[in-house]
């Protein structure tokens, strides 16, 4: 649960962050290149908090079941 706050308290700094570099006129191409490198950094980090849909899993689960047999049937041919 407390892994969840801080992921929580994380993405709404990121959010808080983006909000404010809004606000703020540009003034080179470097700040506009790293408010966009920000922006899709703050993106792809929000991807990686969402979990897994429960048939991904499932789906996970059945390609590991499947590499454990495989991988104990190579050793009986052995």
């Amino acid at each position: 649960m407390a892994s969840r706050d801080k992921n929580q308290t994380e993405s709404s700094k990121r959010y808080d962050a983006g909000q404010q570099s809004k606000d703020v006129p540009v003034k080179s191409k470097e700040d506009m290149q790293q408010r966009l490198g920000l922006g899709l950094k703050n993106m792809y980090l929000s991807v990686l908090d969402e979990p897994l849909p429960d048939d991904m899993l499932a789906l996970l689960d059945q390609l590991e079941d499947d590499d454990d047999s495989d991988s104990s049937r190579s050793h009986l041919n052995e």
